[in-house]
């Protein structure tokens, strides 16, 4: 049986740890940066050996997989460290901070011929697959642009957290734009070659409140609360609006627009659209998706299409990805799913839209 460890103790560390033993891992251990959140998870989950230490983990254990669950300021040290003990790896989304990190982890994993998995799980959607066989099948005609869409609806009293901290690895781009665009090349079977735009901070500052250990538990402060208290800067996007070059297999290139937004609500949930020569498909309820509808433009009307029934999609994508690692780990199987190859080319496309709008560069250590 193959053992495994997962740092980071929030909502992905959690996903990941019944992830890893819903494809027959063992789960040695478990590393979170604050002991009491840690303990709590530890003991929830049925895990008893719990540390702040993940590197003496790392080396006492020798686990087969490390998953890196947590915000993207730590990623590269601990993959590159992982990666040159032999563990397989898998990394949440964004690889890194900047692509010079996220080339560092891809060269440490390659260097050491071990297998890597990139933690954009929205990929796996209810939804995507039958709207990427749609496209494949010429259900749409030739596909002519991409559309994703999403406000977020938070409140400004959201209280400070590594969301609000380029340095720490927040901000839209890197947390959001990431996984939208790996549902677009996905459902299209495009490779992503450049990308432009511009983002918003659209708020200076935020109240700071108590620690948040998992996004789950992540509320508004009272506004009363908030005016008497302490106020942190950030310097994070938390609007973004980004254009990226598609290129089918047809060898056409075509745009994908994403805009995201933080603070703004919609009167219609979140939505990816693919517009194609003879058709449109429509999934909505991003990322996530409760439905896929197709435009058929002969007949001029909307249709529904069914979608899978899951119960738990966001612990259902954590599944699927290690699934497929551990098959390709474990069989050699050729599974595709999302490696650090596909988090490199992200990070790469970010710096080039910071670099559009004017940044002087992306965070770095």
């Amino acid at each position: 049986m193959l053992r495994g460890m997962v740092i980071g103790t929030g909502w992905a560390g959690e996903g990941y740890v019944t992830a890893l033993r819903q494809a027959d891992v063992e789960v040695v251990a478990l590393c979170g940066r604050s002991l009491e959140p840690a303990h709590a998870m530890g003991a929830r989950l049925g895990i008893a050996d719990v540390r702040t230490d993940w590197q003496s983990a790392i080396e006492d254990l020798s686990p087969d997989i490390v998953v890196v669950a947590t915000p993207a300021e730590p990623h590269c040290e601990m993959v590159e460290y992982a990666a040159e003990r032999g563990t397989h790896v898998v990394c949440e989304k964004p690889l890194g901070r900047n692509a010079d990190e996220a080339r560092r982890m891809l060269t440490a994993v390659e260097r050491a011929g071990v297998k890597h998995a990139y933690g954009t799980t929205t990929r796996y959607a209810p939804g995507l697959s039958q709207a990427r066989a749609l496209v494949v099948d010429g259900g749409i005609g030739d596909v002519q642009e991409v559309e994703v869409v999403d406000h977020f609806g938070m409140s400004p009293l959201h209280p400070y957290s590594w969301i609000h901290s380029l340095h720490l690895g927040g901000g839209l781009l890197l947390n959001a734009y990431t996984h939208f665009l790996a549902q677009s090349q996905y459902v299209t079977g495009g490779v992503a070659r450049w990308a432009t735009g511009h983002t918003e901070r659209v708020v200076s500052e935020v109240p700071v409140g108590p620690p948040v250990h998992d996004f789950r538990e992540w509320e508004p402060i009272d506004p009363a609360e908030a005016a008497a208290g302490e106020w942190r800067e950030n310097d994070a996007d938390l609007a973004a609006t980004v254009i990226t070059g598609l290129v089918l297999p047809d060898g056409r290139e075509v745009p994908a627009l994403v805009r995201l937004s933080a603070f703004t609500g919609a009167r219609a949930p979140g939505y990816l659209a693919v517009y194609g020569s003879t058709g449109t498909l429509h999934l909505e309820g991003q990322p996530w998706f409760n439905r896929l509808q197709h435009f058929i433009t002969a007949e001029n009307q909307w249709v529904d299409v069914a979608i899978p029934s899951v119960d738990d999609p966001i612990q259902s994508g954590w599944n699927e990805l290690v699934a497929h690692l551990v098959a390709d780990i474990t069989r050699n199987e050729d599974c595709d799913y999302p490696t650090f190859r596909d988090g490199y080319a992200a990070n790469l496309l970010i710096d080039q839209v910071r670099a559009a709008d004017g940044e002087t560069g992306a965070p770095t250590g």
